[in-house]
């Protein structure tokens, strides 16, 4: 019975010691243009996932994580994606016989207009833009075409218009935002190197250090 008891409190401090030093932030060491993947392990077995690219942030997510000797599992939570783009249509019949307007009104998420860039990606023998008043004018019964909203730093709207109509396109463009990660289960392989480094592959960029933070107090 002292043994049991004995070996139970071993493996209950074993735990507990690896769950302590898997406290802070720790940052993988990329290779070329792969990217950076931070893990920040806080209190309570809870954890935040950043992943940055020559971009910027791509993906975030966070939740709990369980480490045993040779593995780190991640369980992400529930949470939801930023907004998407959003357009509204609004159709009119055309009184000519040879062609129909098509007219794009894009703002962003405040309502202020974006000098975005709308190209018609197929059947492009059937159009041509009338820059004094600012609309597509296009074969009257030509093909569906396929319009990319395009502007950097926002994400792109890809539309499919029939040509049956003269059409006012109002679009909402939103900017880019980093994959949010969500109800997502990862189980890596976890090895100890010391206790400010550990690895979860053979590769460089497997390899995870402890972030040091400064302290500022006094400069």
């Amino acid at each position: 019975m002292k043994l049991i008891l004995y070996t139970f409190f071993f493996l209950i401090s074993i735990v507990g010691i690896s769950q302590e030093k898997m406290n802070g932030k720790y940052c993988s060491m990329p290779m070329g243009e792969s990217g950076v993947t931070c893990l920040d392990f806080k209190e309570n077995n809870r954890f935040e996932y950043v992943l940055t690219d020559c971009l910027g942030v791509s993906a975030l997510g966070s939740g709990k994580f369980i480490l045993d000797g040779t593995s780190l599992k991640l369980i992400f939570d529930k949470a939801k994606q930023k907004p998407k783009n959003k357009f509204e249509i609004t159709e009119t019949k055309t009184d000519s016989k040879k062609e129909v307007k098509l007219k794009f009104n894009i703002k962003d998420k405040n309502g202020f207009m974006l000098p975005a860039n709308v190209i018609r990606t197929t059947y492009r023998e059937h159009f041509f833009y009338d820059e004094m008043n600012e609309v597509f004018l296009v074969d009257k019964n030509s093909p569906k075409a396929i319009y990319s909203i395009e502007l950097i730093g926002y994400k792109t709207l890809l539309l499919d218009l029939d040509n049956l109509t003269n059409k006012v396109i109002d679009v909402v463009l939103f900017s880019i935002q980093p994959k949010i990660i969500s109800e997502k289960e990862l189980t890596i392989r976890w090895t100890k190197i010391n206790n400010d480094e550990f690895e979860t592959g053979p590769n460089t960029w497997n390899r995870y250090k402890k972030v040091r933070i400064e302290n500022s107090k006094g400069k």
